[in-house]
């Protein structure tokens, strides 16, 4: 999918700099959790909108859907996904399906139909909601002499975005009557599939099955999907001809807790260095507004990431770090671009010491669970509000690279 020695940095790249150390192995693993709940005949489509949901989306996608990066045999994954024009052209040439999934309209507003030229040429697939996205696509893939892949998203309760019910039929002729219009999927949204008993879901999924079983059945390649993370693991007459994993991929539950019975592997651990060891007495004030002051005389260690690099404001004097495998709180305000931590259970703590501000073990006081805790927010947000300064570099050797090493030794 995307190659490149520029992505094949391992963990001991930017060293003295903030990381995300991004596991191949737990990609992977985390892929073939889901190749094993919906079988060997539907196909996966990887989300990787939002930086692959801060992870790195040309890392993730040279991982799922690549050969670089590790020894699979053929990609994890049968297809990716993201949400704009601009993310597709950041993942670099795919080589199998990408989906556009922010909906078409405005064609032809400002730089709008240069944006879809370039998809339409590219070979993605765009997201059609209206019968006038639909002609306005047509026309410029008529102007480009291509035919242009499209889908069609069905609002079946999300009520947020997709084509309504009563308008799905006008839609899906205005596409078929359409020579240049190549329809590749029928698709809709859940709601609230992390939810085992919903009956909104099983709603959702009897509309989307009414709407479009007729179609399907003349039409057997055009690829209906409706399946999330949740609706992969909990609603398994979702899976239809694909579906659409997100969080799952990255290690997280659907649940939004772990879970014994799915040994998801998160992906992503969060370090950064020790750059400044400072001696404080007792009662000093550490920070923004000094609302942190020192109890007993302590040393106070500064990390070069803030709530510019994504690392929240909310964290402040709540959150822990792990410095040496030991507990650091965070103490004071976090900063634009620094943290400080209390360093009195880590005596020998040095300048150079890495510091694990999100842990890859979902049990840890440091996991992006407890993050999310500490926020009162979900996973999703702690990962999508990780910024570009900190480094996504592999956390492991891709073994074909240790298979090479030696073969040349």
């Amino acid at each position: 999918m995307v190659c490149g020695n520029e992505l094949r940095m391992d963990a001991k790249q930017f060293l003295a700099e903030p990381r995300l150390l991004i596991s191949a192995d737990a990609l992977l693993h985390n892929a073939a959790l889901v190749r094993q709940a919906v079988g060997p005949d539907t196909r996966i489509c990887a989300i990787l909108k939002a930086d692959a949901y801060g992870h790195g989306a040309r890392l993730v996608a040279d991982i799922l859907a690549g050969h670089s990066a590790n020894t699979i045999n053929s990609p994890a994954v049968d297809a990716l996904a993201v949400a704009s024009i601009d993310e597709a052209e950041l993942l670099g040439q795919a080589t199998g399906p990408l989906l556009i999934l922010r909906p078409v309209e405005n064609s032809f507003l400002g730089d709008q139909r240069s944006r879809i030229e370039t998809a339409i040429r590219s070979g993605w697939v765009l997201t059609l909601c209206s019968a006038a996205a639909a002609d306005d696509v047509a026309r410029i893939a008529l102007a480009c002499g291509k035919r242009a892949a499209v889908q069609i998203m069905i609002d079946t309760g999300m009520s947020r975005s997709g084509v309504a019910p009563e308008q799905f039929s006008n839609l899906l002729n205005t596409i078929t009557a359409h020579a240049p219009l190549r329809l590749f999927g029928l698709g809709t949204h859940l709601a609230e599939s992390e939810d085992a008993d919903s009956q909104l879901t099983t709603r959702q999924i009897d509309a989307f099955l009414r709407l479009t079983g007729q179609f399907a059945a003349a039409n057997p390649r055009v690829l209906r999907h409706v399946a999330n993370s949740a609706g992969i693991f909990f609603h398994r007459q979702s899976h239809f001809d694909m579906v659409r994993p997100g969080i799952s991929l990255y290690g997280i539950d659907p649940t939004m807790a772990p879970a014994k019975e799915r040994p998801l592997r998160p992906a992503l651990k969060w370090t950064a260095p020790l750059v400044h060891i400072r001696h404080v007495k007792k009662g000093a004030g550490v920070g923004y507004n000094q609302t942190w002051r020192a109890t007993r005389d302590t040393r106070i260690g500064l990390i070069p990431v803030g709530y510019a690099d994504g690392y929240l404001r909310s964290f402040s004097n709540t959150a822990q770090t792990l410095v040496c495998g030991k507990a650091a709180p965070v103490v004071g305000r976090v900063s634009m671009d620094l943290t400080t931590v209390d360093l009195e259970l880590v005596p020998d703590a040095c300048i150079g010491d890495q510091v694990t501000l999100l842990d890859d073990d979902p049990h840890s006081p440091t996991s992006v669970y407890q993050l999310a805790k500490w926020a009162n927010t979900v996973p999703y947000e702690i990962f999508t509000r990780i910024g570009p300064r900190v480094h996504r570099v592999l956390s492991e050797t891709p073994k074909e690279e240790v298979a090479n090493a030696a073969r040349t030794a």
